[in-house]
């Protein structure tokens, strides 16, 4: 099962393009999967721990540019995964307030513990996975787009005093559901000219009956100075 599948990480550098001076124009994925186990909060932030280590080492084993000679500009760097915890839940309370947050952004929260207002939960709840309702892509959208398709169909997040995820007893949980699948940015180490924000942020259906997590996709919009983008 996932809970006891080995954890790892994948890092993909990518070459973009190039500019006049023979530049490399350069930019990061990272794709990542955490422990799934409810309890294992601490499992995961030394996860986290460690991605950041891994990313770190990746980007300067990867590099042959300095301050002073740069052959390459770094135009965008992209962390996403399932990270196996959400924005909202009590229980996640560690992983919300991880560092790796302080240097990349979410651009579907507020904060730790807040998300903003039409990010949507990436976990469907599996005794409703192939009801009618939500097992093509049109009709998940359509119950995605609705409150109460959400509060019937997503997993939504744990507190203290709301624990279960039955559908009979989630009209009183608040939110839009558990987020635990991510796509995160940085502007860190980027080429100090070039300005990168978030164009598009999406939830996809188009794999409606195929898996009990909503796809998420981002469209950066990398800013170079010049007239076009």
């Amino acid at each position: 099962t996932d809970s006891l599948a080995s954890k790892g990480a994948l890092f993909l550098k990518v070459q973009v393009g190039s500019t006049p001076q023979d530049q490399r124009i350069v930019g990061y994925i990272s794709c990542t999967h955490l422990q799934a186990l409810a309890g294992d909060t601490t499992v995961r932030c030394e996860q986290l721990d460690l991605l950041q280590d891994w990313l770190s080492d990746f980007r300067k084993s990867t590099s042959s540019s300095s301050t002073a000679n740069p052959e390459e500009l770094v135009a965008f760097d992209v962390l996403c995964g399932d990270l196996n915890f959400d924005n909202c839940s009590s229980d996640d309370k560690l992983e919300q307030q991880h560092s790796l947050f302080t240097r990349y952004k979410d651009p579907c929260r507020l904060g730790p513990g807040e998300d903003k207002s039409w990010a949507i939960g990436t976990l469907l709840d599996p005794e409703g996975l192939y009801d009618e309702e939500i097992c093509t892509p049109d009709n998940l959208q359509k119950t995605m787009e609705s409150e109460d398709g959400r509060k019937r169909y997503l997993v939504f997040p744990t507190s203290k005093t709301h624990g279960s995820s039955q559908k009979g007893r989630k009209a009183a949980l608040k939110g839009n559901g558990r987020r635990i699948d991510y796509m995160l940015f940085t502007e860190e180490g980027l080429y100090l000219e070039w300005k990168v924000e978030v164009e598009e942020f999406s939830f996809i259906t188009q794999l409606a009956g195929l898996t009990d997590h909503l796809p998420v996709a981002m469209r950066l919009m990398v800013s170079t100075g010049e007239e076009d983008p």
